[in-house]
């Protein structure tokens, strides 16, 4: 356990010289900025509850693997620390969550209580039984939570990164999104379809690893067919058509066949949508990776607006890169 800690407040004190103090400014401009990585978890638990029941089932919760990437990653990376350590270097950690026994019932989120861009929850009761319930309740929570805080600490700077040139096909299909400048044009084709790429750090294929932003409209879905399959084939004809491979008459971007991507409902930019996550391939070649797909259902216009997000990062994990490409996808405003 001792070990453990100070190979954490190592780590903070390295992030905590390299933050950009003044990056955000808010009701809470006076505090400082958090440190840790986004969908990184410090827990503040008793060790006997950690091994016992009760840290049981939150690692359930917590460490569930994510879907649509290639390999299983965890939803959050923890780290473990008892009270007696809680001391003020941890106070401007991002994410905290403590566990704990207390006289009362407690499920309260607070956020930047220390500092900016924080998020802390508590998950307390009297007995190890009723944590056990209490986080069971709550798991959904537990994990929109910090998801939420994560998301939205990368929206407030990408805000103040924000790309400002006039993009052709976002302006004629008559949407908005927030995308970092670090995002570079790589088409933008008379007013209909729309792709920009940001290189990334790591992998295998060094300097040619990216995250990627593609925008056009669709069809509505027909109901006599099933929604994924609808889904697949709009996005394998937009790779066929603008997407393609180092042979660009044999090469292009395909939905994995080998993999179901996982779909639900939510809502986006105010309306309904169809969340689909799974991983591409590149047809006649061997490059793939994940990719997240936010079909809008914008019935007064008979059509789907299509946004989505896509990670090219061979023998790195994906899981926070695919994270960065939600927290631009989901500031769309559509008008």
């Amino acid at each position: 356990m001792i070990k453990n800690i100070f190979t954490i407040l190592a780590t903070m004190l390295i992030i905590a010289c390299g933050s950009n103090e003044g990056k955000k400014k808010s009701n809470d401009y006076m505090k400082p900025s958090s440190i840790g990585r986004i969908n990184h978890v410090i827990i503040v638990v008793e060790d006997n509850i950690w091994k016992g029941q009760a840290g049981h089932e939150l690692r359930k919760i917590i460490k569930k693997p994510l879907k649509g990437l290639p390999q299983p990653e965890p939803q959050f990376d923890i780290s473990i620390i008892p009270s007696d350590a809680f001391a003020k270097m941890f106070k401007n950690s991002r994410n905290l969550l403590f566990l704990q026994l207390s006289d009362h019932e407690v499920f309260k989120s607070v956020r930047n209580k220390y500092a900016q861009s924080q998020t802390i929850l508590e998950v307390k009761a009297p007995t190890v039984q009723q944590l056990v319930a209490l986080i069971e309740e709550k798991s959904e929570e537990i994990v929109s939570t910090f998801t939420h805080g994560d998301l939205t600490s990368i929206q407030e700077d990408v805000l103040e990164k924000k790309y400002s040139k006039r993009i052709e096909a976002l302006s004629k299909i008559g949407i908005q999104i927030n995308i970092p400048n670090k995002y570079k044009m790589v088409m933008d084709t008379l007013g209909s379809f729309m792709w920009m790429r940001s290189h990334i750090a790591g992998g295998i294929a060094a300097g040619d690893q990216t995250n990627n932003i593609i925008v056009y409209e669709a069809p509505l879905f027909d109901e006599t067919e099933t929604i994924l399959s609808q889904m697949i084939r709009n996005r394998d004809s937009i790779g066929k058509m603008f997407i393609r491979g180092n042979d660009p008459d044999k090469m292009f971007m395909i939905t994995e066949a080998a993999r179901i991507p996982s779909m639900k409902m939510t809502k986006i930019g105010g309306k309904k949508a169809y969340e689909t996550r799974g991983t591409w391939e590149v047809f006649g070649a061997f490059s793939a990776g994940p990719f997240l797909n936010y079909s809008i259902v914008d019935e007064k216009n008979k059509r789907l607006i299509v946004i989505e997000g896509f990670n090219y990062a061979p023998s790195v994990n994906k899981r926070d890169f695919v994270f960065e490409l939600e927290a631009i996808l989901k500031t769309v405003k559509i008008n």
